[in-house]
C-alpha cells in the first residue's frame, strides 16, 4: 500500500501513522482493512490519483486528489475537526495527519522500562579510569 492510501485510510480510522501494528486493537485493526478497502475501491473508480506526472493509459489524469482528506495537505485545516495537517516522517516516507484526530501514540511502559534497562547496563566512559 503505497504512501497515499495509507495516510487516508489512516486518517479515516484515526490512527496516527506511527503507530505500530502490534498496538492495534482488533476493532482498529479491522477498521483499518475496511479503510483500506474503501479508499482503493473509491481510487480505482477515480482512476488513480495525479500529482505530478501520473496518467492513466488512456492519457488522462487520475482523479482521486481532490478526495484526499490528509495527503498533501501539510498546513491546511483538517476536514473532520480543523486542526492543521502535520507533515512527519514515517520509515523514511513523509506522511501526513492530524494530530487531533490522530493523536501520536504514547510509548508504552514496557518499552520504556527495556530503554531504561539498557541504559544502566552501559559504561560511563570515564569508568575505571582513576577509581
Amino acid at each position: 500500500l503505497g504512501n497515499i492510501y495509507a495516510d487516508e485510510a489512516l486518517w479515516r480510522t484515526r490512527v496516527h501513522p506511527a503507530t505500530p501494528a502490534r498496538r492495534l486493537t482488533r476493532r482498529q485493526a479491522d477498521a483499518l482493512g475496511a479503510a483500506i478497502r474503501d479508499v482503493l475501491r473509491a481510487a480505482i473508480e477515480a482512476q488513480g490519483t495525479t500529482l505530478n506526472d501520473y496518467r492513466t493509459v488512456n492519457g488522462n489524469v487520475g482523479a482521486y486528489r481532490r478526495h484526499l482528506a490528509a495527503y498533501g495537505h501539510e498546513g491546511d485545516p483538517c476536514p473532520r475537526c480543523g486542526a492543521t495537517i502535520e507533515r512527519s516522517v514515517v520509515g523514511q516516507r513523509s506522511s501526513f495527519s492530524c494530530p487531533t484526530c490522530q493523536p501520536r501514540p504514547r510509548r508504552s511502559r514496557r518499552r520504556r522500562a527495556d530503554r531504561a534497562a539498557a541504559g544502566a547496563g552501559r559504561a560511563r566512559p570515564d569508568a575505571g579510569e582513576g577509581e
